[in-house]
């Protein structure tokens, strides 16, 4: 059976069984936002490594339920893992750049805030962007192909995000003052990359200091400015290209 043209629904459930429930949201999504009707295939994936297509054998309003049929092999993850820290952007941004990231491979997202971030989030409003981008990055896998969504992690201060990256890493900020372009920097044979990129209004001075002191190699994107949601997803995409699978059939 091809997979071509088929909805992909990630669901949180065990798909080692027969049959596999739906919920409100996902109900709503294949009866009113893509209108499939009882019959109808989809691709079901939980991001913990069971894809298997599935028929739709009920939906309703509230809830619905699949059958599933054959087991599909999840397209693998990339062999580079990277990590994004973005510092918060714009609202609008901040969504494109999990989207987009998310397509590209990242394994895992940390958002933190600096000296410039813009968005400022209260405890409550912090959790409640988390759950958003998840939803966000769940949706690119669907769309994307990609099996397993990045881990995104609670947003904290830039200078508690630091004191958790390992030491044994490729650790690199992107600074538009640096001479340095990202292709200079060393293969990471195997060790993790960990991606620092700043908001709107670029690192401060002691951002950077901080970066630097904790390991990061600052490096620069070429002669534009770029935003910062683009620089983000510019850096993922030569990172995967330079290292990664993308480009590599």
């Amino acid at each position: 059976m091809s997979d071509r043209r088929i909805t992909r629904l990630y669901v949180d459930h065990d798909l080692s069984r027969d049959r596999a429930p739906l919920t409100e949201s996902e109900t709503h999504y294949l009866g009113t936002v893509l209108r499939l009707r009882r019959g109808d295939r989809v691709l079901a994936f939980n991001g913990r490594g069971q894809e298997r297509y599935a028929s739709i054998a009920s939906l309703s309003r509230t809830d619905g339920e699949l059958e599933l049929l054959e087991h599909v092999e999840p397209l693998p993850e990339s062999s580079l893992a990277l990590t994004l820290i973005q510092a918060l952007p714009k609202t609008e941004a901040m969504d494109l750049v999990v989207q987009k990231t998310t397509e590209l491979g990242v394994r895992a997202l940390w958002p933190v805030t600096s000296d410039f971030s813009v968005v400022k989030l209260d405890a409550v409003r912090a959790v409640r962007r988390v759950t958003h981008w998840r939803r966000i990055a769940r949706s690119a896998c669907e769309q994307s192909g990609r099996h397993r969504p990045p881990d995104i992690e609670p947003v904290c201060p830039l200078s508690v995000c630091l004191d958790k990256v390992p030491a044994e890493s490729v650790r690199i900020v992107l600074d538009p003052r640096a001479e340095a372009p990202l292709s200079s920097v060393s293969p990471p044979n195997g060790t993790a990359v960990f991606l620092l990129v700043g908001p709107e209004g670029g690192f401060s001075d002691s951002d950077l200091a901080l970066a630097r002191a904790t390991g990061f190699v600052g490096v620069r994107l070429g002669p534009r400015t770029l935003r910062a949601e683009t620089a983000a997803i510019v850096a993922v995409g030569l990172l995967q290209a330079l290292w990664g699978d993308l480009d590599r059939g």
